[in-house]
């Protein structure tokens, strides 16, 4: 386990590269296993959860090669196995390999997902789904199977609109016989990505961004290129990274159009936000304002991953904030992390009041999961004195090369592999 040596007080300029959506690109590397053949995916992030996936396409016969920022999955030669408990406890966007298996191959066994403590994200919703297709699913302490002869289309409801749900059902369906429709799906834009790589290799599929999906079953497939978004939350950890220490940056290949309701919450706290061709130009104040009320939600709403983030920028406010957590009931682990650099934070249950303090100092504290992180990382950057992020290996699933990235804007922070005890 590495740590991040940070010392803070340097203002960020410059222009930073976005890169690749974490959220995109995981399931559309399982949807490489659809089409039996070449799938060139272009802008694709070295982070550790595609690293892990690329693992589980290599176990079941996938060839694998990068270029750069570009994967090139060959699936002609894959070939059903199951999915080891040392790869799925580390991800918990395992669990989309369920869908495209069940479906390709009439058969998925899958270890139980792992990834980050951030609270309850019970898999219900993605065996009801599995089995409203047709499937047939048997459970233990460690494993879940789904087996099914044939997959059927049909209507279904989603309790909640869950994106991991929704696009488990939208890779199954490419198999099922007839048309599968969802309702009440997920309308985040790496929803809509997948569809349009779908789109790429021949499935008629429509509706992905609003709340109904229609996916028509399909037998022939071409090969498939694509490029992954941009990562939306990566884009927020920057700006708030600038905000912090009272910088300016440009953020290239950034869409704004997919994080409006984060760049609201940051225009509302002062910040100057420009969108221009190729990008966003982003200034910070000489003061941040407090945000009265922030409420997490799902898309369009303001995203949870960037609650903790946000939460970083907002104690060094000129006032008092309150943050609503409605997705996750672990999601203030960081809390106590930040409150050791002396910001004021006191959280209750799912609400917490942030009274801005007039600066962070430097100390050592530890990442809980990927999002709190990456607003300790923030943080730090805008404390006095050295600063120490324990428990790299959260951030490093979701971010690509942060430090190397944060000391070309003016950063003063240092990678160092193993923590010195």
């Amino acid at each position: 386990m590495g740590q991040y040596i940070i010392n803070g007080g340097r203002k960020l300029s410059g222009e930073v590269f976005i890169n690749g959506s974490k959220n995109a690109a995981l399931p559309i590397l399982s949807a490489a296993l659809i089409n039996s053949g070449e799938n060139i995916i272009h802008n694709c992030p070295d982070i550790t959860d595609v690293s892990l996936t690329l693992e589980i396409l290599k176990d079941l016969g996938c060839e694998i090669s990068r270029e750069g920022k570009t994967v090139i999955v060959n699936s002609k030669n894959a070939e059903y196995c199951g999915i080891c408990q040392d790869t799925a406890g580390k991800m918990r966007s395992s669990i989309l390999f369920m869908g495209v298996m069940l479906g390709k191959w009439g058969r998925s066994e899958i270890c139980r997902p792992g990834g980050c403590s951030i609270g309850r994200r019970p898999i219900d919703i993605h065996l009801d789904a599995m089995k409203e297709l047709g499937a047939k699913i048997e459970e233990n302490d460690d494993s879940i199977c789904c087996t099914a002869e044939t997959l059927t289309g049909t209507s279904i409801y989603l309790p909640v609109a869950s994106v991991g749900a929704t696009e488990n059902i939208m890779l199954a369906a490419v198999f099922a016989k007839g048309r599968t429709v969802i309702h009440n799906a997920a309308r985040e834009p790496e929803v809509v990505a997948l569809q349009d790589y779908l789109k790429s290799i021949g499935v008629q599929v429509k509706g992905a961004g609003g709340q109904v999906i229609f996916i028509e079953g399909c037998s022939k497939f071409n090969d498939g290129e694509y490029s992954v978004i941009p990562d939306r939350i990566e884009a927020g950890t920057f700006m708030a990274a600038a905000a912090m220490t009272k910088g300016k940056i440009f953020l290239k290949n950034t869409n704004w159009l997919h994080m409006c309701k984060t760049v609201e919450i940051f225009s509302n706290c002062g910040c100057e936000i420009k969108a221009e061709k190729g990008g966003i130009y982003f200034k910070s104040p000489r003061k941040i304002k407090p945000a009265s009320v922030i409420r997490t939600g799902v898309y369009p709403n303001f995203p949870t991953d960037m609650q903790p983030i946000v939460m970083s920028m907002l104690t060094i406010a000129k006032g008092t904030s309150i943050i609503i957590e409605t997705m996750f009931e672990n999601r203030f682990n960081h809390v106590s992390e930040l409150n050791k650099m002396g910001a004021k934070i006191t959280a209750q249950n799912r609400v917490a009041i942030v009274e801005g303090v007039r600066k962070l100092n430097g100390a050592s504290v530890s990442a809980t999961d990927l999002r709190a992180g990456a607003a300790l990382i923030a943080a730090a950057l805008g404390a006095k004195g050295e600063t120490v992020v324990q428990n790299s290996h959260f951030v490093e699933r979701g971010y690509e090369n942060i430090d190397g990235s944060l000391a070309a804007l003016g950063a003063d922070i240092k990678f160092s592999p193993e923590i010195n005890v």
